[in-house]
C-alpha cells in the first residue's frame, strides 16, 4: 500500500460512487458489486436503452442505483453529472472512470477520425472524469478513491490496436501522476489503475475472465489501496519480458 489512504472494510456502505461505462461489461459488474456493498451508485453511460434496462433490474433487486445518460467525451456533461450527484446525495467518494471502446487496424491506415474517436473516449474520457470528479471527492473531506480502468495494453502493446494502446498507456501514466499529486497534498484519496486482460465483454467476446472478477479486484483495490491492479495472469510473461528489456536498455546509454 503506497499511500495508506484506505477505505476500510465496511466503510463502503453508504458511500457515493459514480461509474462510467456502467451499462455493460466491467462497468455494470462494478456497479452491481458496489451496490451490493451498500453503496449509492450513479451509473453513467451513453447507451440509454441498456442503462435503463440494467438499472431497472438492479432496482428490482433492492439495490440503490441511479442512471444518468452521458457522453464522457463531453467535459461539460460530466461536470453536470458531478454536480448533480453532490446536489442529490451531498458528496461523492468514489469515481470509476471505465468507459471505453476499441477499434483495429494498422496505425498508418486508420483514419484520423478513428484515432480521435478512441482517444476522445478512452483517454480524454478519463481526463474529463478526473477533472470533474476529483475536486468533488476532495471537497467531501473524507476518504475517497479514484479507479481508472486501463488495460493489459497499458503494459503490453499489441499490433493493430494503436489508438487503444496509446490511450491506455496514457491512462496508466495519468493515474501515476494523479496519485503523486494527491499524496503530495496529503489527501486521503487513493488512486488505482486497473489492467484487465482477456475479459468476457462485448468488446472482447473471446475473453475468458468474467467482469465480476474485475469488480471484485476493484473493491479489494479500494479497501487495500492497491496502486496497480492486474485482474488475471494473461500476458504475464510478455509483460515481464517487456519491462526487463526496457530496464536492460539502461546499460546501453552512451555518453
Amino acid at each position: 500500500m503506497a499511500s495508506g489512504t484506505v477505505l476500510l472494510v465496511n466503510v463502503l456502505s453508504g458511500r457515493v460512487a459514480v461509474v462510467t461505462g456502467a451499462a455493460s461489461g466491467i462497468g455494470l459488474a462494478v456497479s452491481e458489486a458496489f451496490a451490493a456493498e451498500g453503496m449509492i451508485v450513479v451509473m453513467a453511460d451513453i447507451d440509454d436503452a441498456s442503462l435503463s434496462l440494467e438499472t431497472t433490474r438492479l432496482l428490482a433487486e433492492g439495490l440503490v442505483v441511479v442512471p444518468i445518460t452521458v457522453d464522457v467525451s463531453d467535459p461539460d456533461a460530466l461536470d453536470s453529472v458531478g454536480h448533480a450527484i453532490v446536489d442529490e446525495f451531498g458528496a461523492l467518494h468514489v469515481a470509476v472512470n471505465n468507459a471505453g471502446i476499441v477499434n483495429g487496424g494498422f496505425s498508418w491506415e486508420l483514419s484520423l477520425e478513428e484515432w480521435h474517436r478512441v482517444m476522445n473516449i478512452n483517454l480524454w474520457g478519463v481526463i474529463h472524469g478526473i477533472h470533474s470528479f476529483v475536486p468533488l471527492i476532495l471537497a467531501s473531506e473524507s476518504e475517497g478513491h479514484v479507479v481508472n480502468v486501463a488495460s493489459m495494453a497499458s503494459v503490453y502493446p499489441l499490433g493493430q490496436l494503436g489508438p487503444y494502446t496509446v490511450a491506455k498507456h496514457g491512462v496508466l501514466g495519468l493515474s501515476d501522476v494523479l496519485r503523486a499529486e494527491l499524496q503530495g497534498l496529503g489527501a486521503p484519496v487513493g488512486v488505482s489503475v486497473v489492467m484487465p486482460g482477456l475479459i468476457r465483454t462485448g468488446m472482447n467476446p473471446v475473453g475468458t475472465v468474467e467482469p465480476s472478477t474485475v469488480a471484485a479486484n476493484i473493491i479489494d483495490a479500494i479497501r487495500r489501496d492497491r496502486d496497480y491492479v492486474f485482474t488475471d495472469d494473461h500476458y504475464a510473461t510478455e509483460v515481464e519480458m517487456r519491462l526487463q528489456a526496457i530496464l536492460a536498455s539502461r546499460s546501453e546509454v552512451r555518453s
